[in-house]
Parts: C-alpha cells; sequence; structure tokens
C-alpha cells in the first residue's frame, strides 16, 4: 500500500500547489486593484472639485460621477476578489495540513484543544487521546464546536456494535468523497466559529422569546407606526390642519424614538446573539447543504440526515427563512444603508421590533429543533473526520467488534500516531477471559508502544473508524489503564500509594462492569508498582492480576520482573511475549539497535548497564 500512499500524497500536493498558484495571481490582482480603486477615488473627487470651484459643473459633474461610479464598481469586483484569495488561502493550507497528518508532523498540523469531562482523564493520558501529537489532533478536520464535542464523545464512550458497524459504513461511503470533505472543512473555516456563536444560537432558539413575552410592547409597535402613518396620510390629504397634523407627527415620532431609546438594546442584543453580523447562519445553511449531497445510504449519514430533514420541517427549509429574517436585521451595517434606509425606518416604523416578532415567531415554532440539527451536523463532521483517516490509510482495516469473540486478536497492528516509515506493525492476541499477556523485553525496545497500541487501536474501533492493522477482531470492552502515574506533594500522595489508588479503580471498574455491563475490561498496565522493593512488588502485582481475571477482564502487563512468569500463582494464566535488543561493537555507529519485532516467551536479555555506559556512567 506504499504506492496508494505516495499517490495521496501526490494528490494532496498537486492540489496544494494549485490553490498556491491561484493564491498569488490573485494577490497579483488585488495589489493592481488596490491602486486602482485609491486612484479611482482621487480622480473622482478632483473632478467633482474642479466642477465646484471652477463653475464646469455640467462637465466636470458628470464625468467625477462617472469616475466613482467605476470607483464603487472597482471595490465591490475587489471585495468578491478578497472573498476568492481568502478561499484558495484556506484551500491550500486544507491541502498543505493533509500532507502534514500523512508524516505526523504535528507542528504543522492545527492542534485542537476540548475539554475533558471528569475521570476521563487518566486513559486519555495514557494512551494520547488528546493534546499535541494525539489520536484527536490526527484525526480531528471539524471546524464548528458541535463537530469537535462529537468526535471527543466518539473517542471516549465506546459504541454498540450495531452502532459502530453503521458508522463504519458511513465512513467507508464518505472515503473517496474528497472533494465533498474539502469543501466541508473549507466552509467551516469560513465560519469561523469558535464555539460562542452556535451556543449562542442554540440557547436563543431554546429559550423564551423577549418579544412576544410582553405583547403590550408588541402592540405599542403596531399601534404607533400606524398612527404615524395614518397622520400623515390624513394631512397629506388635507383632511387635517398642517400644523395640527406636523404637531401629531412631531408628537408621535418622539414617542417613536423614545420606545428606541428604552428597549432598543434589548433587541439588539437578541441579533447580536444571532450573529448576523457576520453571516454565521448563512454559513452553516451551506454546511447543511453539504450534508443533504450525499446520496442516501443505509448507514449513519442516512440516520444524520433523517435527523435534520425530520425535525421541524427540515433544517434548509428552516434555516433559508431564518437568513432571510436574520437579512432584515442586517441592513444597519452597511453605512449607506443605515443613514438612507435603516434610520428611516427605525423613526417611522420601529423596524427593529418587527423584524424581531419575526425571528421570535420562527424561534417559538422551530427553536427546540436547533440542538438536533446542530448535532446532526456534528456527527457529519466526526464522521468526515474518520473519513479522512480512512482515505488517508487505504490498507488500515475495518475492525470487527463482536459479543462473539473472546479476545482482542491482531493482525499486523501498528501505533496509529507513528509515521507510517517507522511504525512496526505485530500481531498481538489478548485474551480470553482467565489469562492476560504479560510483555518483557529490556529499556526502550517497545513494550509500552505496543500497550499504547493496543489502547489506541481499540479506542478507533469503538469510535466507527478504521485501525491501524490488517485485521482486528475483539469484543465490546471498556478500556483501563496505569501507565503515567505521577505522586502528589500537594496531596501527600506517593508513587507507590499513587500507583495503588490508580489499579484500585481498576480492579473496582472490572468488578462494575462483570456486574453491569455486556462488555469487557481491557485493562493495559505499563511497569506496575516500581515504588517499592522486588519482593513486595511481585507480590503485588499477582494479588492485582488475580482480582482482574477472577472478574473476567482480559489484559495485557509489561514489566521487567522476569519472574512473574514464572510465578506458581500466574504461570499457567499468562501468555508470554518479548521483545530485544541487538549489542554491536563498541565502535559501532550505533551501539544498540532495536528491531521492535514481537517474540514469543520470556526475554532473554538486559540493556540497563549497557545503557548506563553509554550516557557515561560505566565504571
Amino acid at each position: 500500500m506504499e504506492k496508494d500512499r505516495s499517490e495521496i500524497e501526490a494528490a494532496y500536493g498537486a492540489r496544494r500547489d494549485a490553490y498556491a498558484a491561484a493564491e498569488q495571481r490573485i494577490g497579483s490582482c488585488d495589489r493592481w486593484l488596490t491602486h486602482a480603486r485609491t486612484a479611482a477615488f482621487l480622480v473622482g473627487a478632483a473632478l467633482l472639485g474642479i466642477g465646484w470651484l471652477g463653475g464646469h459643473l455640467q462637465v466636470c459633474y458628470m464625468a467625477g460621477g462617472g469616475v466613482l461610479v467605476g470607483f464603487f464598481a472597482l471595490v465591490t469586483y475587489h471585495e468578491h476578489l478578497l472573498r476568492q484569495l481568502e478561499r484558495y488561502r484556506l484551500l491550500r493550507q486544507i491541502n498543505a495540513q493533509a500532507i502534514a497528518r500523512l508524516h505526523r508532523d504535528w507542528p504543522n498540523l492545527p492542534e485542537t484543544a476540548v475539554d475533558l469531562p471528569d475521570g476521563r482523564r487518566a486513559v486519555s493520558d495514557d494512551l494520547d487521546l488528546f493534546g499535541h501529537a494525539s489520536l484527536f489532533h490526527l484525526l480531528c478536520t471539524a471546524n464548528t464546536p458541535m463537530g469537535r464535542l462529537v468526535l471527543r464523545d466518539w473517542l471516549l464512550e465506546p459504541a454498540a456494535p450495531d452502532e459502530i458497524r453503521s458508522r463504519q459504513q458511513a465512513v467507508a461511503e464518505f472515503a473517496p468523497r474528497w472533494e465533498l470533505r474539502e469543501t466541508l472543512n473549507l466552509e467551516s473555516r469560513l465560519l469561523g466559529d469558535r464555539g460562542k456563536a452556535t451556543e449562542q444560537f442554540i440557547d436563543w432558539a431554546a429559550g423564551r422569546p423577549w418579544l412576544l413575552a410582553r405583547p403590550w410592547l408588541l402592540w405599542i409597535c403596531r399601534l404607533l407606526p400606524a398612527g404615524l402613518l395614518g397622520v400623515i396620510a390624513v394631512t397629506g390629504l388635507g383632511l387635517m390642519d398642517i400644523q395640527i397634523g406636523g404637531l401629531a407627527v412631531l408628537a408621535l415620532l418622539t414617542l417613536n424614538l423614545l420606545v428606541s431609546v428604552l428597549f432598543l438594546a434589548n433587541v439588539h442584543d437578541v441579533f447580536s446573539r444571532l450573529s448576523t453580523r457576520t453571516g454565521k447562519i448563512r454559513g452553516y445553511l451551506t454546511m447543511f447543504q453539504l450534508m443533504y449531497s450525499m446520496p442516501d445510504s443505509a448507514g449513519e449519514l442516512d440516520a444524520v440526515k433523517r435527523d435534520a430533514t425530520e425535525r421541524g420541517g427540515g433544517v434548509l427549509l428552516r434555516l433559508r427563512e431564518l437568513s432571510w429574517i436574520a437579512g432584515l436585521a442586517s441592513i444597519s451595517h452597511s453605512a449607506l444603508f443605515f443613514i438612507l434606509v435603516y434610520l428611516p425606518l427605525q423613526l417611522l416604523l420601529l423596524y427593529d421590533f418587527h423584524v424581531l416578532n419575526l425571528l421570535e415567531i420562527w424561534q417559538r415554532n422551530y427553536g427546540r429543533h436547533a440542538s438536533d440539527w446542530f448535532m446532526a451536523l456534528g456527527k457529519f463532521e466526526a464522521i468526515a473526520s474518520l473519513a479522512q483517516l480512512a482515505h488517508d490509510h487505504p490498507d488500515w482495516a475495518f475492525p470487527e467488534v463482536s459479543p462473539a469473540a473472546d479476545r482482542f486478536a491482531a493482525r499486523e497492528l501498528g501505533h496509529p500516531l507513528l509515521p507510517t516509515a517507522s511504525c512496526v506493525a505485530n500481531d498481538v492476541a489478548v485474551g480470553p477471559t482467565g489469562t492476560f499477556l504479560l510483555v518483557t523485553g529490556s529499556n526502550m525496545s517497545g513494550k509500552s508502544t505496543l500497550l499504547r497500541s493496543i489502547g489506541v487501536n481499540a479506542v478507533l474501533a469503538e469510535a466507527g473508524a478504521p485501525v491501524c492493522a490488517a485485521q482486528l477482531t475483539m469484543p465490546p470492552v471498556v478500556l483501563a489503564t496505569s501507565m503515567r502515574v505521577h505522586d502528589s506533594l500537594e496531596f501527600g500522595v506517593s508513587f507507590y500509594m499513587a500507583e495503588l489508588m490508580r489499579l484500585k479503580e481498576v480492579v473496582d471498574l472490572a468488578a462494575l462492569i462483570e456486574r453491569q455491563s455486556d462488555r469487557r475490561l481491557l485493562y493495559l498496565l505499563d511497569e506496575i508498582l516500581q515504588g517499592t522493593n522486588s519482593r513486595e512488588r511481585h507480590i503485588a502485582v499477582e494479588r492485582v492480576l488475580h482480582h482482574l481475571l477472577r472478574h473476567g477482564a482480559i489484559g495485557a502487563v509489561s514489566t521487567h520482573d522476569l519472574e512473574l512468569a514464572s510465578s506458581p500463582l500466574l504461570r499457567e494464566l499468562c501468555q508470554c511475549v518479548h521483545f530485544r535488543e541487538t549489542l554491536h561493537g563498541a565502535d559501532s555507529p550505533q551501539p544498540m539497535t532495536f528491531d521492535y519485532r514481537l517474540r514469543p516467551g520470556v526475554a532473554t536479555t538486559t540493556n540497563a548497564l549497557k545503557l548506563l555506559e553509554l550516557v557515561g556512567l560505566g565504571e
């Protein structure tokens, strides 16, 4: 599959270069237009000034007016060109970052921070699920807050086998549609929503209307403009004395102004929460249209589309309605419209209150569906993230997660976060119930990486993604780990006690799952209980493992304690595998090398003293 990966990288590179060329071409036009519009404005203003000062009014005014019309045309075209320039810039970045993702070039891959729920940090830290150079860092192409939260939850919450198969089908269908995923990524980046806009919109949509809850104010806003227009009409028809009519108009305009001063801040607060200034409603509408463009299927994608189609009459129809109303609310954002259109409408008709009334009617009728719509869009982005992984790694397999499986069994299992060139794959089996995998080997040989490979691939499998393996079958599991344990000066907890507390959590979770779940606990324990002497550590590890085996858990344990494999209490229960190193001559540029190949049996070599010599601390 190396050829496939090189072709994928070449395709990303070709698109990156094409977008960079278009960006450079439009950048040149941008500079030319900047000078042209400045010159047009100055020439137009000069002609009008000459006409005013020199007395050649008609000719100079006509010429100056024509030049200024050209100036406004240049401004309009320039704004269109700048939007195109931004699109090409982002498209170039998207494809450059796709290449960085292929090479695990973490500094050149944007990192997105997400909050983790309480109780999930231990496994997340042990397996590098979140943070820099993490699984989430590799996967996430979602740019909306809901998309990131859905992907986060899929990595934290293992799905049921039926749902896993549904997601796998959706990911497989979405993987070859790179143009659609690229456009989705582009539109979500253009949206620029970092969280607050969506949250505010959903809160507003599900909340209580402000104006409709004050019918007296709504009727004032209806009656005052009606009375004002009536007085103007009656006076204009000569049915009322012009002086009396003028006083009545002035009084009603004063009342309109008073109502605006008292209540307009509340109205504009609602407009602000809807983000009408930035057009986010229209941006989201574009993303929903992309979701609808996917063909119907029987997988998760079809369920996502149904959620957005059936609720509230369909998200496309309702967001178009809302976008139209939001457009009415945004006419004051243009300086020209503000002076010529908005101010007269607000002063005469209390314009903003009537727009708010339309918004709140929409809110009352359809707002309760908004959270479901955006959840569907978040799932669509999460599927797109997993589909990117499937597209970029065609040699990775979709796992089989079935209650009938009695073990975690993988062929050519690798670590998903390692670059392909340095990722060594091994056949691994963990289980069945009543046994555990004992991994031995010298320092730096690959024991911890193997345990993390098992854990991270299990997370991918239960999220519905392909795994870094040629084949994988496993039962539904809950992961528990003890790898990166730290002492705490703040709470007075020693390293040994911190390890014991973590192991107690693992054992308690195994007991809970045995009683209340149809899943199994998959535990991964790396060099546990190092904070005490060898004899007591040996006994303590035996007891912990017996607790886990008694509760039906399966798992893998790495250790330097080779005597565990020959322990009378464990030797019939452990399946022993090991890594080893190769020592070279003292004059070799690499005195010690590792092949990271998993072998049956207990390790036969050690390297602690050799490493001591290599760092200059020998005899």
